[in-house]
């Protein structure tokens, strides 16, 4: 892991005992007109790759690796059948980032909204994001979206609304909710601090 990855999870408060978890949502939307294209190609080879049947046990692997140091817990909620229905509704599609094999991150549309999209701890800091991100906003547009939908936290990585406002993104709402923290759920797969 990067030494500068642990620096990424500061922001994020430590457990309660009541196990709640206070998040702030923000969601926002891209017009074709206000996208900035910002990502250069990485200096490694990544490549992308449409899953277009994935299975459970791909997904939740994508999943656990790349959203486990965020907190991303609600998919792991769902069981099997629920988890395949989801993954073969009209509509969804997820894309996979890989550099010679290894898993650099993926992103996941569902009609006109950005899912999940995310990198693995690896590959943070490596101009990677932008230019993955280019690349869902890009295949959302293609597929006849008049407009792109995404949310981020406040659990997310530190940057993540920043880099989706330089985008071009502009933010429509926000909330703030208690959920359930996974940490506190699942201690033995959600470690803290994150290591």
């Amino acid at each position: 892991m990067p030494k500068a990855v642990p620096d990424l999870f500061a922001h994020q408060p430590s457990p309660r005992s009541d196990g709640r978890l206070p998040v702030r949502i923000t969601y926002l939307e891209l017009a074709p007109g206000n996208w900035t294209r910002r990502g250069q190609k990485p200096d490694l080879e990544v490549s992308i790759e449409h899953v277009s049947s994935p299975t459970v046990a791909l997904y939740r692997e994508l999943y656990d690796r790349v959203g486990r140091a965020w907190l991303w817990y609600e998919r792991r909620l769902l069981s099997d059948a629920a988890l395949a229905a989801l993954l073969a509704a009209p509509g969804h599609e997820l894309h996979v980032a890989r550099h010679d094999g290894a898993l650099v991150g993926y992103f996941e549309l569902q009609d006109d909204e950005i899912v999940f999209f995310g990198l693995t701890l690896d590959y943070i800091g490596r101009r990677i994001g932008p230019w993955l991100l280019d690349r869902a906003i890009e295949r959302a547009f293609a597929r006849g979206s008049a407009r792109v939908i995404l949310n981020t936290n406040s659990l997310d990585h530190p940057k993540a609304l920043e880099t989706y406002r330089k985008a071009g993104f502009q933010p429509v709402r926000s909330e703030t909710k208690q959920l359930q923290d996974p940490r506190v759920l699942w201690p033995e797969v959600y470690r803290w601090p994150p290591a």
